[in-house]
């Protein structure tokens, strides 16, 4: 492990000082931008050969939490190096640094380690504001996710998830956030299932204690004047409902396992040889419809039953059930983003118009058992 110590060094300083320390012949540096991590892309002016730089530092305290650690980021770049040998998943290749260590780790004038790791970069393009995709990517879309979740069908290969709390936040571009407000990841994550009783490194999703934390944040926004009292006791009833759901949905290796927990399209590439998932810094353990729901929420009605399609080629339709509790999901997404941003007022106006739709449009049909599946 190299430790670099800083003094207030500005932040392209520490990444060329960060990537000396990987055999990269001659690098040029370039930021990307800097939100739940500091990144750079890394060009090889010898080879030509491109990189990503991540040194994992959040830009908001809030955005910070166990996937930012030495042994989350390991297990992550293990996760990738996995996939990229054992799996068809077009994903970003781990590199090592000159000690053959996963990540590199400095320590800033607090004495706080920071870590760094790099990827292979992944040629293609992002997904244009509006673009709508075609219906053979949408398709691979939804194999591809179902792919990564055989992995997690395979827990003697796989993480373990983590048991505790940690906060954190998805990297998603604003504009996806005001399409839907659906993208970013619930800020406080832990689990007490017994079928996950080994301790592990990586974030959980889906569980019931989950909801209620995000429950008891949504909350806050009621006391702060965001959202009436009278919206606040339809997203109780929402969460109540969903909650009933999880006591008896089966909890197994069927069901839950190894997931992205943040495939929006901030999160997809378009390559030559098809979309490509990327930026797995969130990634854990959870339900598969959660990650199926957080994906689905991407696509407008019509393109839904496609996805679905490549979601569902290599294994059983889901369920009216599974169906049921994705939209649940969905929903969680939805509230997600505005209980991350509870501490951000300039959101303030922005949250209390748009929560008396959510609730209206979506929340009351779902408590009442109708679908918002091609809704929402």
């Amino acid at each position: 492990m190299w430790i670099i110590t800083t003094h207030k060094i500005s932040h392209d300083i520490m990444a060329i000082e960060i990537i000396s320390h990987y055999s990269i012949e001659k690098p040029s540096v370039s930021f990307i931008r800097h939100n739940e991590n500091l990144t750079y892309q890394v060009v090889d002016d010898v080879t030509g050969q491109k990189f990503l730089l991540r040194i994992h530092k959040a830009a908001f305290a809030s955005m910070t939490g166990i996937q930012h650690t030495r042994p989350a980021l390991e297990a992550e770049m293990n996760l990738l190096h996995e996939l990229r040998a054992t799996s068809p998943l077009r994903v970003q290749t781990p590199v090592r640094n000159t000690s053959g260590e996963w990540v590199t780790a400095w320590l800033d004038e607090a004495g706080e380690e920071i870590c760094s790791t790099v990827l292979e970069w992944i040629e293609g393009r992002d997904i244009k504001q509006g673009e709508r995709l075609t219906t053979a990517q949408i398709h691979d879309l939804g194999v591809q996710l179902q792919t990564l979740h055989q992995y997690g069908r395979r827990p003697d290969e796989a993480p373990k998830p983590q048991v505790g709390s940690q906060k954190f936040e998805s990297g998603l571009q604003v504009n996806d956030h005001e399409q839907h407000a659906d993208k970013a990841i619930i800020p406080e994550i832990y689990t007490d299932s017994p079928a996950l009783d080994q301790t592990g490194v990586r974030p959980a999703y889906g569980s019931i204690k989950e909801n209620l934390v995000m429950l008891e944040q949504l909350e806050e926004g009621v006391r702060r004047g965001i959202f009436t009292p009278e919206d606040f006791d339809l997203i109780r009833e929402t969460f109540e409902n969903i909650n009933r759901q999880l006591e008896t949905y089966p909890h197994t290796a069927e069901t839950w396992g190894v997931i992205h927990a943040d495939i929006t399209r901030g999160n997809l590439l378009v390559t030559d040889q098809g979309i490509s998932m990327i930026d797995f810094c969130l990634y854990g353990y959870g339900y598969y419809l959660f990650d199926a729901g957080g994906a689905a929420l991407i696509f407008n009605r019509e393109e839904r039953d496609i996805f679905l399609s490549g979601y569902t080629e290599q294994t059983e339709p889901l369920t009216k059930r599974d169906i049921r509790l994705m939209e649940g999901f969905m929903l969680i997404f939805t509230f997600g983003y505005f209980a991350f941003q509870m501490e951000n007022e300039s959101r303030y106006e922005w949250m209390k118009e748009r929560m008396p739709l959510i609730c209206s449009k979506f929340c009351r049909p779902y408590v009442h058992n109708e679908s918002i599946f091609y809704e929402l």
